[in-house]
């Protein structure tokens, strides 16, 4: 898996398995080609050059990307991880809500019982 990442801010677009490589034609049209020939990439819709490449001089307009290959695996293992993390967030918010629905304070108790008012 690739990151793909502006080099102007380091913002990262997004990850692709596959890099979509184009170069630009004689005509100016993008073309699809091989990763020793290309001078950029097509990311959603858009076209970027890739940094250190030699691109045409009409090309030095479009944004500069870097791809550096990532390991999927552990992006997988931080997600699942992250997503067990909101789920025991949303368990416990939903408990808290439920608590006070029924008017019950985090202690247990119900307002206005002998151990809140003091007379045990």
């Amino acid at each position: 898996m690739y990151r793909i990442t502006r080099t102007a801010d380091g913002e990262s677009l997004g990850l692709t398995e596959a890099p979509i490589y184009i170069k630009q034609s004689e005509n100016g049209c993008f073309v699809l080609c091989p990763e020793p020939e290309a001078s950029g990439i097509a990311f959603e819709g858009a076209c970027y050059r890739l940094m250190g490449r030699q691109v045409p001089e009409s090309m030095e307009t479009l944004e500069t990307v870097t791809l550096v290959e990532v390991d999927s695996g552990q992006l997988f293992t931080d997600s699942e991880q992250n997503s067990a993390d909101i789920d025991s967030i949303c368990v416990d918010h939903e408990y808290r809500l439920t608590l006070l629905e029924f008017g019950i304070d985090g202690g247990g108790q119900l307002p206005g019982t002998e151990s809140e008012m003091g007379g045990d």
